[in-house]
């Protein structure tokens, strides 16, 4: 160890001595000084990050609550203007009280009309002509735990006691085939605009899943018939190879009901053996070429043994060499 090093170690040691001397003060005349500020600082530092966190999950709070009562504002002012309460079908409901039914997706009320409340309203357009505006309905169904939401509608058809609810966005027929007949209805003419543009939010998205799963489907049953296709080509195939024994037979034509791999075997099993046949000819002709010299050859030696014979073999049938 240097020089350096040694003073440094001398240097400390004498620091943790001094800290463990115990210095008169105002804690006591026997509590380190550096020891106390240390901690009240350390303790100050942990409080004020307590503190943050705090005030953090509070504004989160607030923030949350903020949000909560300018929706319930909105709703105040703005209202939900008129509204009527279909009750549960049930003993003891009174015969006057409105009813609710499905018609293909269309809503039936019955005692709920004119004279309920349900009117039309006019306008009058840049020209000055009146037009008139159906009432926009937005219904729900449900108990006291919750209501859930059906859709917007136009009311059509308004009588006395008597409408129709037509859907507005159109609905889907597992959706519509779902609606509780039996509970109970409420219906209103308005909601807030947070609300309906959430829902309108939710229509476009359940138009683009719509258009994406009949695209889906499209695809799928085009990609159905090319494999039908195929299938159907590859036994047309496959019955050309190995035969179709219900296909009606057609002379000179074996391979349509055999197949051409039967067909061509039986061929070349039929070569084969022509092949074998020709062979046999072959050494057959052979074999009777070589008697058949034999023959002459020992013919020959004969007329010359005998007397007077003749060296002239000119007249002699020449032998005819016969290959392979």
């Amino acid at each position: 160890m240097g020089t350096a090093g040694k003073f440094c170690l001398v240097v400390t040691l004498l620091l943790l001595l001094l800290a463990m001397v115990p210095i008169p003060g105002p804690w006591g005349g026997w509590t380190p000084k550096l020891l106390v500020i240390h901690n009240e600082w350390s303790q100050k530092i942990r409080d004020g990050k307590e503190d943050v966190q705090k005030k953090r999950e509070a504004e989160i709070k607030a923030r949350q609550e903020l949000m909560k009562a300018a929706a319930e504002l909105e709703a105040l002012q703005i209202g939900w203007d008129k509204s009527w309460e279909i009750p549960a079908r049930g003993p003891n409901v009174p015969q006057a009280a409105p009813t609710i039914s499905n018609r293909n997706g269309e809503l039936v009320l019955n005692n709920l009309g004119v004279n309920q409340g349900l009117v039309n309203s006019t306008t009058t357009d840049e020209a000055g002509n009146t037009q008139t505006v159906r009432p926009v309905i937005h219904a729900f169904y449900g108990n006291a735990e919750g209501s859930t939401y059906v859709g917007e509608f136009i009311a059509t058809d308004i009588g006395p006691n008597n409408a129709v609810l037509k859907s507005v966005h159109g609905q889907d027929p597992n959706e519509v085939a779902s609606w509780p007949m039996n509970a109970s209805w409420r219906l209103r003419t308005m909601i807030p605009a947070a609300s309906r543009a959430r829902i309108d939010e939710l229509y476009r998205r359940a138009i683009r899943t719509g258009e994406l799963t009949r695209q889906t489907q499209a695809n799928k049953t085009r990609q159905e018939a090319l494999l039908a296709a195929a299938q159907q080509a590859l036994q047309v195939r496959t019955n050309e190879l190995l035969g179709d024994a219900n296909r009606e037979p057609v002379p000179g034509r074996p391979e349509f009901t055999e197949g051409l791999l039967q067909v061509t075997e039986d061929v070349e099993e039929e070569r084969n053996q022509l092949l074998l046949y020709v062979d046999t000819l072959r050494r057959d002709i052979k074999s009777q070429s070589e008697s058949r010299d034999a023959r002459l050859e020992a013919l020959q030696q004969a007329m010359e043994s005998l007397p007077g014979a003749s060296s002239d073999y000119d007249t002699l049938t020449p032998q005819v060499a016969v290959g392979q």
